[in-house]
């Protein structure tokens, strides 16, 4: 199974469902693991068997890699070690060059028997032909600009409380004068004390 081997061949795909996909790619495969996918580079007019490869790896700081002039080429590249480990070339390229510069067995059981029956043969200068891969298609990708961070919101600054104001009424007086002293009543002679014979 080519599962086995980290090439899980899936149905043409033009979605781009992550960021650094390059837009101008046709997905058809991938490792199963950390979204690593890989994907034919349109041309006009070439049928894409006869496309370059794009390896793209979401996680790495350069994610795009080209790793075959056409799909024959591609599977060359993994006819030995498989395609799982195509991945480290966008975190540790020397190893990874190093890893499939070797030429032993095929680590996976199918390896072999694709081999002779697709006529695949290891690249004899892995780190060289990257290189030559690199020049002629990577300035071809179309990668959409990343999408800009939004602004921390601001926090809140909570509002002093409002101290109602209540206006003091002040009556006006009718006359600006002393006002007069009222003067007692004379009483009725009922209610005048009686005085004591004492």
């Amino acid at each position: 199974m080519l599962e086995d081997a980290g090439l899980m061949i899936g149905p043409l795909d033009v979605l781009h469902l992550y960021q650094a996909t390059p837009t101008n790619t046709v997905t058809f495969a991938s490792t199963g693991v950390n979204g690593v996918h890989f994907g034919f580079l349109a041309v006009p007019g070439e049928p894409l068997d006869s496309s370059p490869v794009v390896m793209t790896v979401p996680l790495a700081a350069e994610p795009n890699h080209i790793v075959g002039g056409t799909l024959h080429e591609f599977l060359c590249l993994g006819s030995r070690q498989g395609w799982a480990f195509l991945e480290q070339l966008g975190h540790d390229p020397g190893w990874a060059t190093g890893w499939y510069q070797a030429t032993e067995v095929s680590v996976f059981p199918l390896g072999d028997p694709m081999a002779r029956l697709l006529r695949l043969t290891p690249w004899p200068d892995v780190r060289g032909r990257l290189s030559e891969l690199h020049e002629q298609h990577h300035g071809r990708l179309i990668v959409r600009a990343p999408e800009p961070e939004p602004e921390p919101a601001e926090e809140p600054v909570a509002a002093e409380p409002v101290v109602p104001v209540v206006p003091r009424v002040v009556t006006p007086r009718s006359d600006t004068g002393p006002r007069p002293t009222p003067r007692p009543t004379p009483r009725s002679r009922a209610e005048q004390p009686e005085l004591s014979d004492h």
